[in-house]
């Protein structure tokens, strides 16, 4: 029988465990949750059935956008993990990878991207 296991000690060296911001659930993230790290930003996505983890190295870009009703409004392309369309919401422009942006719903979005802004190394 072939047990695999992980490296609990490296895995924990690499990515820090205490968040600086937890965006509470809400009706328009569909109760999901999203985090931020000093090293990382977690985005809980049930449609995926995965956390979507992203490296603050990888963070191109992050930025409040306005509701598609509005009439400024733009729709978001892109993966979308909640109910971003309805409301402001935060556009996340990784650096690489197959869905580069990523729309989503913090409980306040301004300060979720405020925070989010202060850990990517460029802009830190």
């Amino acid at each position: 029988m072939l047990i695999l296991t992980k490296n609990v000690e490296t895995e924990a060296a690499t990515m820090n465990d205490s968040p600086i911001y937890i965006s509470k659930r809400t009706l328009k993230s569909l109760g999901q949750e999203y985090r931020i790290y000093r090293d990382r930003v977690e985005l809980q996505c049930w449609i995926l059935l995965h956390t979507i983890v992203i490296p603050a190295s990888e963070i191109g870009k992050i930025e409040v956008r306005p509701s598609a009703a509005s009439l400024r409004g733009i729709t978001s392309w892109g993966l979308k993990i909640d109910l971003c369309d309805s409301c402001r919401h935060a556009l996340l422009k990784r650096k690489s990878g197959i869905m580069k942006p990523i729309a989503f719903s913090p409980d306040d979005v301004e300060k979720f991207v405020a925070v989010c802004q202060s850990i990517i190394p460029e802009i830190a």
